[in-house]
Order: structure tokens, then sequence, then C-alpha cells
């Protein structure tokens, strides 16, 4: 029995100045996303839009345990938000990854934090989960109704000291387009941008380690703060 897609190297996906190969799915029988067993789906638009993430930072993290990135850009919009230059195809596009290597990219996003030491600027990143009518039953169908599956896809949010950037999980509503709004940073993520920039002659191989004792330290003042509230000792 045929597998009901194809995973197919497409060159033009390629993003050259680094080769990070992306393997477009072709579905063939397949009427719904999950006719294709054995693939999370996702969407990294906010990371590269918005979080200073790029196929450089990607290329480390495919190198270091050997992931394969999957995607197909279907026809219908996914998403709504993720413009760029007049250009909307990141809404229309879905990456995936296998579930056995799910865990490693997650883990790999979510730990790596980009730092824009020029501007005083950093990014780190979060995970969303969204419940959307299923993309690929939607262009098959042509129609949405009330027999449409949904489906769970994940999306990448961005959490900086200037913006946060991310979509609002609060609308359970599959009926409206998901659509990524801009929100107020955290305030801890001000103050540990405030400190950490405040070092002199702070360069990109000692950011990370500087900002991961400053994040800790304003996490245990910030619990301090709570217990004192709350008339604990």
């Amino acid at each position: 029995m045929d597998s009901p897609f194809k995973p197919k190297d497409d060159k033009f996906y390629e993003f050259k100045a680094f080769r990070v190969p992306k393997y477009r799915i072709e579905f063939q029988r397949a009427g719904r996303l999950e006719d294709v067993p054995g693939y999370v789906w996702y969407t990294p638009a906010a990371l590269y839009l918005w979080g200073r993430y790029t196929d450089t930072n990607l290329a480390d993290l495919v190198q270091q345990h050997n992931l394969k990135i999957f995607w197909y850009k279907f026809e219908k919009p996914v998403f709504n938000g993720f413009k760029f230059n007049d250009d909307p195809s990141w809404n229309h596009v879905l990456w995936a990854s296998s579930v056995e290597q799910w865990g490693s990219l997650v883990d790999g996003m979510l730990e790596s934090v980009q730092f824009d030491i020029q501007n005083s600027k950093l990014y780190q990143y979060a995970l969303q989960q969204l419940t959307i009518y299923d993309p690929l039953a939607v262009d098959v169908q042509r129609v949405v109704s009330s027999l449409t599956p949904t489906v769970k896809v994940h999306a990448f949010a961005v959490l900086s000291n200037e913006q946060q950037y991310a979509f609002d999980v609060r609308n359970k509503d599959v009926r409206l387009l998901p659509s990524v709004s801009s929100f107020k940073p955290d305030p801890l993520h001000i103050k540990a941008a405030n400190r950490l920039f405040s070092y002199p002659e702070l360069t990109q191989d000692k950011a990370f380690s500087r900002y991961k004792e400053i994040l800790i330290s304003e996490q245990d003042l910030a619990y301090q703060k709570q217990n004192i509230k709350k008339g604990k000792p």
C-alpha cells in the first residue's frame, strides 16, 4: 500500500545562505492531516518575522539533533497577521516534525535566546497550542461546515523586552481564523534586559550565561515577594 504522502526535497524552499533543507510534503489520497500519522504540525512564523530567528539558528539545531524540517503551503490561509512586505505566504504555511524529533526541536527552540546588543533587545520563545479547522480538509472540501474536522497545531511565540507576539489562546472559536497579536512585554523580561545590557563591554559570547543568571535571580526575587504578600516565611 502506497504512503498517503511523499516528502520531497524542495530546492526552492531552501535558504541558500545556509542550505537548511526543508522537505515539502506531497499529499496524495489524504483528505485531512490526521490521514498522515506520525507528524506534529506547527508554525515558526513569529520567530522569523519578529524574533530575530534565522536559518543560521535553525542550521545549528538541525545539525545538533539531525532533524528534518517538513512543510506544506495550503491554498486557503491558516492564520492571519503573518504578512511580510505584502507577502502573505506565512499565513498559508505549516511546518511539520516527526513525533520522534518533536521534543528535541521544541527544547532547542525554547532554550534559544537571541540578543541584539546594539539596540538593547533580547528575544525568547514560547510554545502555544491551537485548535483550528484542518487546513488540508478545508482545501479539499472547499467549503467550511460543521462537519469540517479540526486539528491541534502548535505556534512558537516571541517574548522580548519590547513586545510579545503570540496568539490569544483565550479565543476558542474555531470559526475565526487565528490571528497573531502583539502584547506588552512581561515586566520580568524588561527588568532582566535592563540589568543585562547595563554590563559594560557585553559580548554575544557572554550574554547568554549572564542573562541566565539574571533571569534566575529575578525569578527568585519575584517568588520571595509573593511569599511575603501571602505571609509565608
